[in-house]
């Protein structure tokens, strides 16, 4: 069973530490999950670790990081209900949505808070389809039906709450056409959101399909100035289904035809498509430095599902967890435990990198290696972190990093 909190700290979990964090738990090992799955419980002794997160030279405020300690008293009950935007800038000690109903809610409060502040270009990114296998199994027209649907759930509370009107743009007029199919019914009764593409051609003529089919330009290119139907006049645009390939025509659309309006990324798992950026046939990694430095994450759940091996049974310890941001709060290190709920080990006003948020789940759950050893050095390698996570003078923005 999970230890409750301490009484003096049930209203929150997470607290704030000056000394560098230490690992005080005695070396017991708390049974975690991914998604659905129940992991074996086990006791595990280890040393004690003691080690604070690294901070960055760009940052202008200070550092913050706090952990999550448990006692042995009182009984958890925590609710994830509405909260003001006072009490969600300290984030969240423990995050249990019950369902998507509940994190479109979520969404629709931090996008909100970012509009109220004037944040320009907005990422909002958690799990499009339920399940532990899902990103492996699930078909693609799933994800893009599915993350349609979710934008229509948030800007249509958006467009009830604030009288704001969004375009909803999908990549292409194919994707367009079939999306206005399948969600005919739904586009009825959202009010304030209508659909478009990236370019505004919702039609494409068959003379233009088949001079870029011959003319060698494939048929996701959109470089042509081809007159077509244009935008609306929509307070806010929202862009979903991206591929690697529509990156440029969307900093394109940025540029050329927002016009100051705000722009939401909605579950286009923007690092997956970092990490095509410089590859052959795709576009260059500076699209990341110019451009997508500068879309600031205000929901942000990113799940992860790790295997750590130890030298006594069960030999094999499943632990998971996630990073998570919900504007304005700060960055968090979440771990998820067997009922399902995250809860916090630490936070940060920079994004962890997925090495460093790895790093603060073992710290937490006592199965980190000592700072500085062989050890560490074998399982973790000489480089952990992704091109677009390290440093570089060619960043001209660090919006996507806090």
């Amino acid at each position: 069973p999970l230890c409750p909190p301490h009484p003096r700290r049930l209203a929150r979990l997470c607290v704030h530490r000056t000394e560098p964090r230490a690992h005080t738990d005695g070396g017991q090992l708390y049974p975690f999950l991914f998604a659905m799955r129940t992991c074996v419980a086990a006791r595990v002794v280890s040393a004690p670790v003691a080690r604070g997160r690294r901070s960055r030279a760009k940052t202008t405020q200070q550092l913050r990081s706090r952990t999550t300690t448990f006692a042995s008293d009182a009984p958890l009950t925590v609710k994830t209900s509405v909260q003001s935007r006072t009490t969600r800038t300290e984030g969240r000690p423990v995050y249990s949505p019950d369902s998507y109903q509940d994190i479109c809610f979520h969404a629709y409060q931090s996008v909100a808070d970012g509009l109220g502040d004037g944040l320009r270009l907005m990422e909002v990114e958690f799990p499009a389809v339920p399940g532990e296998d899902a990103s492996y199994k699930a078909a693609s027209d799933m994800y893009i039906d599915l993350n349609i649907q979710y934008a229509l759930t948030v800007f249509s509370k958006i467009h009830k709450e604030t009288g704001k009107t969004c375009e909803l743009l999908v990549p292409d007029g194919p994707e367009y056409r079939r999306a206005k199919k399948i969600f005919a019914n739904s586009l009825e009764l959202s009010e304030g959101c209508v659909l478009n593409t990236l370019d505004g051609q919702k039609t494409e003529a068959v003379g233009s399909f088949l001079g870029k089919v011959f003319g060698g330009k494939g048929l996701r290119t959109r470089t042509d100035d081809v007159e077509g139907e244009g935008f609306g006049n929509a307070d806010i645009f929202c862009v979903v289904n991206l591929s690697c390939v529509d990156l440029p025509v969307v900093e394109r659309f940025v540029n050329e035809q927002l016009g100051g309006r705000p722009l939401v990324f909605l579950n286009n798992e923007l690092d997956t498509l970092r990490a095509d950026l410089g590859l052959f046939s795709f576009p260059e990694k500076d699209v990341h430095y110019r451009f997508l430095s500068q879309i600031k994450p205000v929901y942000y759940l990113r799940t992860r599902a790790y295997s750590r091996t130890i030298n006594v049974s069960p030999f094999v310890i499943n632990y998971s967890g996630a990073v998570f941001r919900e504007y304005p709060a700060p960055w968090q290190v979440m771990v998820k435990q067997n009922t399902g709920e995250l809860v916090c080990v630490a936070e940060d006003d920079d994004r962890f990198t997925l090495g460093e948020a790895k790093e603060e789940m073992l710290i937490a759950l006592g199965l980190a290696d000592e700072d500085g050893s062989t050890m560490q050095f074998l399982r973790s390698g000489y480089k952990t972190n992704t091109w677009w996570e390290e440093e570089s003078e060619q960043e001209q923005f660090d919006s996507w990093r806090t």
